[in-house]
């Protein structure tokens, strides 16, 4: 282990998770990270992902193992080769091809702490699949869950700063999704913008949306409603008519 670098493990890695290498490695800095990434893909196969990002001046290096080959192997693992307990950070990633995604998300918190023993463990982030599924991490000392449901509002609520930037990313999405108009629930009424997009994650048959605006009162015309486009977080829904959502098609 280089002493001198920040150790981030991300474990679960798999090829379409290369750019969050690069995402780790931007934001700690190149010459000051060591990454470490752990999955279940050939090691030729990872390594040529990661090939880019180590020629630019990161320190990364790649472990097959997973959490199939058994709780205490994968543990060890993680122990002896990961040197996971002088990590600063960890970052577990879904595996897309599991039968029971979070299950095996859960599974891999265990071998994390199994391999940290006495002591105390890294910072640990967990991305699940299912909201629900939060619950069963419990006691596994994990710092951070988060589900991308809330990470897509977030995002497309910040970026949809502008009428031209929401036409770009209707573009993008053309095919995929619609837009809707939503009735604010009345538990929302008092809330903000905000609120909503932290807590409005399904459309009434279940398919998952994601706010972008709000109709409002124009006070430059004449109190005519008018759309207003991520108008922040703080914005009081008691002041809006209805909400601007994306929703993925029928």
């Amino acid at each position: 282990m280089d002493a001198s670098r920040t150790r981030v493990i991300v474990v679960n890695f798999a090829p379409e998770a290369r750019g969050l290498t690069a995402a780790v490695a931007d934001f700690f800095g190149r010459e000051t990270v060591e990454l470490v990434c752990v999955g279940a893909t050939p090691r030729r196969e990872a390594e040529a992902a990661l090939a880019r990002a180590a020629s630019e001046g990161l320190q990364i290096r790649y472990l097959e193992g997973s959490v199939d080959e058994g709780v205490d192997r994968f543990a060890a693992r993680l122990a002896e080769a990961a040197e996971i307990a002088e990590a600063a950070a960890v970052i577990v990633l879904p595996v897309s091809g599991s039968a029971e995604v979070d299950a095996h998300s859960r599974l891999t918190c265990v071998a994390i702490q199994r391999a940290c023993g006495e002591r105390p463990l890294p910072t640990t982030v967990v991305a699940i699949e299912d909201p629900e599924a939060s619950v069963e991490f419990s006691g596994l000392g994990v710092t951070t869950i988060f589900y991308p449901g809330f990470l897509r509002a977030a995002l497309f609520a910040h970026a949809c700063v502008d009428l031209p930037v929401f036409n770009f990313i209707l573009g993008l999405l053309r095919g995929r999704f619609r837009v809707e108009t939503l009735t604010i629930p009345e538990h929302l009424r008092g809330r903000t913008f905000g609120d909503a997009c932290m807590t409005l994650e399904r459309d009434a048959a279940g398919r998952p949306l994601t706010l972008v605006g709000v109709f409002a009162d124009d006070p430059e015309a004449d109190g005519a409603t008018a759309m207003r486009i991520n108008p922040g977080a703080r914005f009081p829904l008691a002041k809006a008519a209805s909400l601007l959502a994306l929703t993925e098609r029928p």
